[in-house]
């Protein structure tokens, strides 16, 4: 689908959306914008990248997704949280 067909559609649904649904699209369109507009001082790109370097070289220990809710669901259970 071309951009200009995308943009139409979207107007259309907007022009027809309920109040809830506008604001879940402006709730969207606002978390993207804050993440593509989000900047590092120079200090955190280095450890971000030197994180990046470890994971990628073995160096560090990763969990998956499943591995980190388990561990939590764990801690929570040793500490009656």
């Amino acid at each position: 689908m071309v951009p200009e067909s995308v943009k139409a559609k979207l107007h259309q649904y907007i022009e027809q959306a309920s109040k809830s649904q506008i604001m879940a699209i402006y709730a969207i369109m606002e978390a993207d914008s804050a993440i593509k507009n989000t900047t590092y001082d120079e200090e955190t790109l280095n450890i971000l990248e030197g994180r990046l370097d470890d994971m990628v070289k073995g160096r560090s220990k990763t969990l998956t997704l499943e591995q980190t809710v388990n561990n939590l669901k764990e801690y929570r259970k040793q500490y009656g949280i």
